[in-house]
């Protein structure tokens, strides 16, 4: 007898082996119909697999705003990273340039904690920062329809 028809297999490892399988026959897609005839076999009611799909569109569609959100708030800070390296040599040149006290440090240190502050608000959010704005942009999504 073969060992492999009684052995159980995890969740993860079936998602691995049926990935592997569409990967062999060159297709990495199902149709809806082949799912449902899957989930059939498997005992998986009609109900529980679409609210399973629905559940994957929802966070596949939360992944994808995530990153959209987080792609421009890195290229914001990357902006303001510009913005503040030419002007602050501006404004040490004209500072080496003139006669007098050295004060290009004032701005420099007062817009470098701003600048501080949202290179870490971009590059490392906090999952309520990131919450917070999630629900900022369904909000705005669903008033600007």
């Amino acid at each position: 007898m073969n060992d492999s028809l009684s052995r159980p297999y995890t969740s993860e490892e079936v998602n691995r082996i049926i990935r592997r399988a569409l990967t062999q026959q060159r297709t990495d897609v199902i149709t809806h119909q082949e799912l449902v005839e899957v989930a059939r076999e498997l005992g998986i009611s009609p109900a529980t697999l679409e609210a399973a799909i629905e559940q994957e569109r929802q966070e596949s569609e939360k992944q994808n705003a995530r990153t959209v959100w987080s792609a421009r708030r890195k290229a914001g800070f990357r902006r303001h990273l510009w913005s503040f390296v030419i002007v602050n040599g501006a404004l040490f040149l004209i500072n080496v340039l003139t006669r007098g006290p050295w004060w290009f440090q004032w701005p420099l240190v007062g817009w470098g904690i701003g600048l501080a502050l949202q290179g870490k608000n971009a590059y490392f959010p906090t999952e309520r920062e990131v919450e917070k704005e999630m629900g900022r942009m369904r909000y705005r999504g669903r008033h600007e329809s």
